[in-house]
């Protein structure tokens, strides 16, 4: 469009989304944008970022699990961001299984991470998906949490998956 400049930035997020949307010559897409990059540290975070745009499933099944370590999870900016690619709308059938996993790691997201960690994680979780099969992955979650868990966490996971237990609830009906 004549007159719209785009910074180093919106090219990153270009590049990010048509990759996701495994648009026609996304990887070369990406080479490309990752080359053009001149910033250090937008370079390493789209390196960092990268692996969970990955077509093939063992790459973000690896990159998901090198997250609960807590060194993988300390530029927390840049880990919510590769968890909403990894959960995105596009991709939130093959992500469900990361769901009670990433539920699982909250109190050690909690004690290990910013105040706002959690929830910003459990939204970043949670926000792709619509399906009662992930609603019902939370429900059971909840369910089987023992009396002494964290009543700050517990609200947090209602709070991050109001919407989707609601829309499961209104399909049900």
């Amino acid at each position: 469009m004549p007159g719209l400049t785009l910074a180093e930035p919106d090219y990153i997020t270009l590049a990010l989304e048509l990759a996701v949307r495994e648009v026609a010559g996304w990887p070369q897409i990406l080479d490309e944008q990752q080359g053009r990059i001149q910033n250090p540290d937008r370079k390493v975070q789209f390196e960092f970022v990268r692996p969970a745009l990955s077509a093939d499933l063992a790459v973000r099944d690896a990159f998901f699990a090198r997250l609960a370590d807590v060194r993988n999870r300390r530029r927390e900016t840049w880990v919510l961001q590769a968890v909403g690619y990894l959960h995105h709308p596009l991709r939130a059938p093959a992500s469900e299984k990361y769901i009670t996993p990433s539920l699982e790691l909250l109190t050690e997201i909690q004690r290990t991470g910013d105040i706002f960690f959690p929830k910003r994680w459990t939204d970043a979780t949670l926000g792709g998906h619509q399906s009662a099969s992930a609603a019902r992955r939370v429900t059971d979650f909840l369910e089987k949490l023992p009396e002494n868990y964290q009543e700050r966490l517990r609200r947090i996971i209602l709070s991050s998956s109001d919407d989707l237990i609601r829309l499961r609830r209104v399909r049900e009906r």
